[in-house]
């Protein structure tokens, strides 16, 4: 690029889950290797990527909004859009003001060169570039530079479940792995570059490698996470699980690696039977309650969160209540409660016994409460217990003389600190406890 030629300006727009997170960061990276400075959105960039999401009719909404935005933003700019949503509605969003291209979950890897293409004059050689995403390989993206001093790595795409409520294997496709040395080498660049604490990702996360798997063999996941605690990372954590990754052996492995964070978000989605089986989940309440039990009998420690879904079509109150139970029985740390949304092309849309907003609010709203309260009491107990054995927080703020970040069971620990603690892994002694963390010194 012409030294005299003022470097022209990206921005990227994420919507949705931590894969796309990912893949925006992996974006954001080609396009600054492409001569592009990053921006934030909103400051009138040259091109703006909108990665969007379709997981329920209300992202889409907030999809098509973010695109015009952009658009609105800058009017000599350009609007690139991809993710999700571009797998469902290509044609309809091509169509929209300043877009110049729509790229699939099969093409992210394009986007750089056709930002520098729509830039420069020489345009974009298709402005839709959908590949069907069942027959696309597993891309080629990765992020070496780390984001804070926690990065996400995305080691699969796709998924096979099938359930009744969800889109995504229709715009993510099949399940494909990214190879375990390309893994490594991903890990080795963000370690190189500071980064203390390493989730591994995907849209199916526990289905790592089972596009490969050897019949009776290890799960490939477990033998991943051995090399990588191999590796010497300080903390490895784990993106979303289906509860029916969390086998015996699949456990033991949990329990046995020194870096593996001892707390786990699982896609539990329902604490009632009926309700999961219409669902088409592939456990019920009896089975999940199990692989808890066996999962805390490994890791005494552990701290668990979870999806959930309230209002799915036909849910009883009997069977809300039969969740919220399930949930005081067992008691997790966080819950992510969603009403449920009818996304249009999956069964559950067209399921009878939809229930109205208002009925599905007030069970969030109920579920929300007994949640507050067995949190409350968990963060308590979470108290006594490292009064004087510290919790070991990695921190990732500092301000007006307070540092916070999470322990290694997912507890946001705020204590006296500054910028010096910052990316740094801190022995905390807790104090006390609030509504969402606790509270603590330096030991």
């Amino acid at each position: 690029m012409d030294e005299n030629v003022m470097a022209p300006t990206a921005a990227v727009v994420t919507l949705g889950c931590r894969v796309n997170q990912y893949e925006s960061a992996a974006v954001g990276e080609r396009l600054r290797a492409g001569g592009f400075i990053i921006v934030p959105p909103g400051t009138g960039a040259d091109v703006t990527v909108v990665n969007t999401c379709a997981v329920t009719a209300e992202s889409g909404r907030k999809s098509r909004q973010f695109i015009r935005r952009a658009a609105a933003d800058n009017p000599d700019g350009c609007v690139i859009v991809t993710g999700c949503l571009a797998e469902l509605e290509a044609d309809g969003l091509s169509r929209m003001g300043r877009v110049v291209g729509v790229f699939g979950n099969g093409s992210k890897e394009k986007i750089a060169e056709a930002a520098l293409g729509a830039i420069g004059g020489e345009g974009i050689p298709e402005k839709i570039d959908v590949p069907d995403v069942s027959l696309a390989p597993y891309d080629g993206l990765s992020v070496t530079e780390p984001q804070k001093c926690r990065s996400y790595v995305k080691i699969e795409d796709g998924c096979e479940n099938k359930c009744a409520y969800c889109v995504i294997p229709r715009v993510r496709g099949r399940v494909r792995s990214k190879s375990e040395d390309d893994v490594l080498r991903e890990v080795e660049a963000q370690m190189r570059a500071g980064c203390r604490e390493i989730i591994l990702t995907g849209i199916e996360t526990g289905s790592y490698g089972e596009d490969r798997r050897v019949p009776g063999g290890e799960r490939p996941l477990g033998s991943l996470l051995r090399r990588i605690d191999g590796m010497g990372v300080e903390r490895i954590g784990l993106g979303s699980l289906d509860p029916s990754v969390m086998d015996d052996g699949f456990i033991e492995t949990l329990s046995s690696l020194r870096g593996v964070l001892p707390h786990f978000h699982l896609s539990v989605q329902s604490g009632s039977s009926s309700v999961l089986r219409r669902m088409r989940r592939r456990y019920n309440a009896d089975m999940l309650r199990e692989r808890i039990a066996a999962l805390r009998g490994a890791v005494p420690s552990v701290t668990l969160s979870a999806d959930v879904i309230v209002g799915f079509p036909g849910e009883t109150e009997e069977e809300f209540l039969e969740t919220v139970g399930f949930f005081r029985d067992t008691r997790f740390l966080h819950l992510h409660i969603f009403p449920y949304s009818p996304r249009p092309l999956t069964e559950a849309a067209g399921m009878p016994g939809q229930l109205g907003m208002n009925e599905k609010r007030d069970r969030l709203r109920r579920l929300s409460a007994a949640e507050a309260e067995i949190k409350g009491a968990l963060l308590r107990e979470y108290v006594e217990r490292h009064r004087e054995e510290p919790v070991r927080v990695l921190v990732e703020k500092a301000e007006n003389g307070w540092a916070s970040g999470h322990s290694e069971h997912s507890v946001e620990v705020t204590f006296p600190g500054g910028e010096d603690d910052v990316a740094e892994i801190r022995d905390v002694i807790l104090t006390g406890s609030g509504k969402d963390g606790c509270t603590g010194v330096k030991k």
